[in-house]
């Protein structure tokens, strides 16, 4: 049973510290330096930063130009790709704005409510406080 709990406590503790290298290694200067905005200069931002702008870029769902290559591998043109909107980061941004951290349920046949179910309770609950606060104000 001893042999169990020290396997365990060092899985702990090994956990504990590739987080804390996450974290120092998010704080640190992305290679590249990113545009923020069209029209704006190229700017040193965080790994932290870049991956939280990739989340909603990949939530909202974006458009790249790929190149074309032929046989030889040669580029010979340029076509338009389209990604949708993914709805693994639309979760985890939404988790994070209501407060949650984003958790990952291990087991597939979850009785967690889904998403979709979250969103539309959420929407039910705003639409209810602007009828109320709209009979509140006509009185």
């Amino acid at each position: 049973m001893s042999d169990k709990k020290s396997e365990h406590g060092k899985k702990i503790a090994a956990g504990k510290l590739l987080s804390k290298f996450i974290r120092e290694i998010a704080e640190e200067i992305h290679d590249d330096p990113v545009v923020k905005a069209k029209g704006e200069a190229a700017v040193d931002l965080t790994k932290a930063e870049v991956l939280a702008r990739y989340m909603w870029k990949a939530a909202l769902g974006y458009s790249e130009d790929v190149a074309v290559l032929d046989k030889a591998g040669k580029k010979i043109g340029i076509r338009p790709e389209f990604h949708r909107p993914d709805k693994t980061f639309i979760g985890m941004i939404w988790d994070r704005m209501e407060g949650r951290a984003a958790m990952i349920d291990a087991k597939s046949g979850s009785d967690k409510a889904s998403l979709a179910d979250r969103v539309s309770e959420q929407g039910k609950k705003r639409l209810g406080q602007i009828a109320k606060s709209s009979l509140t104000s006509k009185e």
